[in-house]
């Protein structure tokens, strides 16, 4: 009876310590870890984690990455190559090249089931891709630097140009010293009469420096009524808050023509408008007047009144413009001609000339410089009159994109 139940004891023991191995062995393949890039599942990778450091199989992980894999048989160097970069490394040795550089590993690469494993975050953050590993879920997930982000960079830089604001710089811009950060420049942003007939924003190239850095170039081209723009910038840009902000930047490219039927404008408001084209250029005169004779109280009147008080709202400092003005007339002695005036547009409230201004330094002008300059001048309807707003000097076209030596321009510390 006792040989009975102590075989059945036994049994019973055997069948749950079998259970319970099965169920080990269930539990641990369903935890072996799975490996996602870029939101897809790579079937039969399964990382592994040694000595707190998680490996990978490299084959089918570079194929996962895009990078074609070569292996000499000579010197056991194994390779792979994506584009303009290449790594390179060897089995059982403690170290990876990547782009001509060296990196030391803790641990010799170790051969697993006749498979060579890599670290699998090291390479990865080579190769321009985040990491994260979910425990819980026995998942990790590599994503392409910038995966996904394209769009709201466009949106950034396009909203950056249309009012360069404070507001979309990063944390670290030094611009943010010299600029008055309580001003809305988004909601001032000024609402203009002249049509825009083309605007476009292209993002040349973009390189992730990693997830939460890259550096572009863009062409912001915007064709207007009255001048057609063409200009080039270089930024680093920072994700920061959940948001991309400019960190800095660089103008290398400006070309500014007027549309070809701006001919055909000017002799349509000459020949429809001439009283108030009349009242336009006198007003201008008016204005170029008080410079010559340092007037400031003319001056001012005929300056647009919205110009100088957002100068005073943003620009850094205490001094106004008014007294700026003031000093300029004190210490300088500048004197304006215009010449072959026209005004090639005129709506309700503003108006564009276009015109020729020579301008000197009283008697202290050096003989046979060329002062003149082509300009569009801005105006806008104030006060009973026309007052002067902007004026873009269209002779200070550049080219800056490539240096003497013809290499690419870059901004410092690129």
């Amino acid at each position: 009876m006792f040989r009975k139940l102590l075989i059945s004891l036994l049994s019973f023991f055997l069948l749950v310590t079998f259970q319970l191995f099965v169920a080990s062995a269930s539990s641990s393949a369903e935890k072996s870890i799975q490996l996602y890039v870029n939101n897809v599942k790579i079937e039969g990778v399964h990382p592994k984690i040694m000595s707190g450091v998680m490996y990978v199989p490299y084959r089918p992980f570079f194929s996962a990455l895009g990078f074609k894999v070569t292996y000499n048989i000579e010197t056991r160097q194994i390779s792979g190559i994506m584009g303009d970069s290449e790594i390179q490394f060897w089995a059982n040795e403690d170290i990876i090249e990547y782009d001509g550089l060296i990196y030391y590993l803790d641990n010799a690469i170790p051969v697993i089931n006749e498979q060579v494993y890599l670290p699998l975050r090291l390479i990865s953050n080579l190769s321009k891709y985040s990491v994260s590993y979910d425990k819980s879920k026995s998942t990790v997930r590599l994503e392409s630097y910038g995966l996904g982000e394209d769009a709201a960079i466009k949106g950034l830089l396009t909203k950056y140009y249309e009012t360069f604001s404070p507001q979309l710089y990063s944390s670290d811009n030094l611009k943010l010293g010299y600029m008055n950060l309580e001003y809305d420049y988004e909601a001032n942003k000024p609402v203009s009469e002249i049509e825009v007939r083309d605007y476009k924003v292209t993002m040349d190239w973009i390189k992730y420096i990693s997830a939460s850095k890259a550096q572009l170039q863009v062409t912001f081209s915007k064709n207007t009524e009255v001048l057609n723009l063409t200009d080039v910038y270089l930024f680093d840009i920072r994700y920061e808050r959940e948001q991309w902000k400019i960190a800095n930047e660089a103008l290398i490219f400006k070309s500014m023509e007027t549309p070809v039927d701006i001919d055909k404008q000017a002799t349509s408001i000459m020949e429809n408008r001439y009283g108030e084209l009349s009242t336009v250029l006198s007003d201008l005169k008016i204005y170029y007047k008080a410079l010559n004779e340092e007037n400031l109280e003319l001056t001012v009147q005929y300056t647009d009144p919205l110009f100088i008080e957002q100068w005073n709202e943003v620009v850094f400092g205490s001094k106004t413009w008014d007294s700026l003005k003031k000093e300029s007339f004190a210490y300088s002695d500048y004197r304006y001609n215009l010449s072959d005036e026209r005004v090639v547009f005129l709506g309700d409230n503003e108006a564009v000339v276009q015109g020729k201004v020579d301008f000197s330094i009283g008697e202290d002008d050096e003989e046979g410089v060329n002062n003149e300059y082509e300009a569009l001048i801005y105006l806008k309807y104030s006060n009973g009159h026309w007052t002067y707003s902007d004026e873009i000097n269209l002779d200070q076209d550049f080219d800056e994109r490539v240096d003497s030596l013809g290499n690419p321009a870059k901004l410092s510390g690129w």
